[in-house]
């Protein structure tokens, strides 16, 4: 019998669009968590959601879009806390019809700009394990 899988306390996209750049929102100066910098899509899992639930409403929210398949995730740990699960994803509509919230700004990078970019630290781990094809990160502390 398989044990339940513990639930994060965020789902977040690793969205790429067809010429395989990553697809980034920049968030506003006075946003609550990483202002001013770059991270992937998504946002907390409600109670009784699970992390792919919680992506695609999150992606509806932010984008109006929501993706029909999810790839497989990268998970975000601190110690034994189960942080983040980033969901690998694919844009299959065209950029234009993307509406993000406001203040909120979309953005198209490739990987090789990535470490140039003002990525929230958690997002940047992240993208680098997908770039590395690693399956989990541990942030220390």
């Amino acid at each position: 019998m398989a044990l339940p899988q513990p639930v994060p306390l965020y789902a977040c996209a690793l969205l790429q669009d067809d010429a395989d750049w990553w697809v980034l929102q920049l968030r506003p100066q006075d946003a609550r968590h990483a202002p001013g910098q770059l991270t992937c899509f998504g946002g907390r899992c409600e109670v009784g959601e699970d992390a792919a639930s919680c992506l695609r409403r999150e992606l509806q929210e932010e984008l109006a879009w929501a993706p029909a398949v999810l790839g497989q995730p990268i998970a975000l740990w601190r110690g034994e806390l189960f942080l983040a699960s980033f969901l690998r994803c694919r844009l299959n509509v065209p950029w234009a019809r993307l509406r993000t919230e406001v203040g909120h700004v979309a953005v198209r990078a490739p990987t090789r700009a990535l470490p140039g970019l003002p990525l929230s630290p958690w997002h940047a781990a992240v993208l680098h394990a997908a770039v590395v094809g690693a399956a989990r990160v541990t942030l220390p502390g």
